[in-house]
């Protein structure tokens, strides 16, 4: 019964280890593919996810209605 716990701990580690969560954002062009935006401050709909460089701030678009769930930016 104790491996049974160690394999599940073992398996949410490696699921943890995915690609897309892993990534920095210290670009412009790393912030334009995670649909962010680069502004010198992130404003009220907007929350941070990295850096652009320069003092820039890459921000994406969020809304809060019952749960958080994010906006694309076109």
């Amino acid at each position: 019964m104790k491996i049974l716990y160690l394999l599940c701990a073992l398996f949410f580690l490696v699921l943890q280890s995915s690609p897309g969560f892993t990534e920095f954002i210290n670009s412009s062009r790393a912030c334009r593919r995670a649909r962010g935006s680069c502004f010198r401050v992130c404003f009220r709909r907007y929350r941070l996810i990295g850096t652009c460089g320069q003092g820039l701030s890459c921000c994406r678009t969020w809304v809060s209605s019952g749960s958080t769930k994010l906006i694309s930016q076109c």
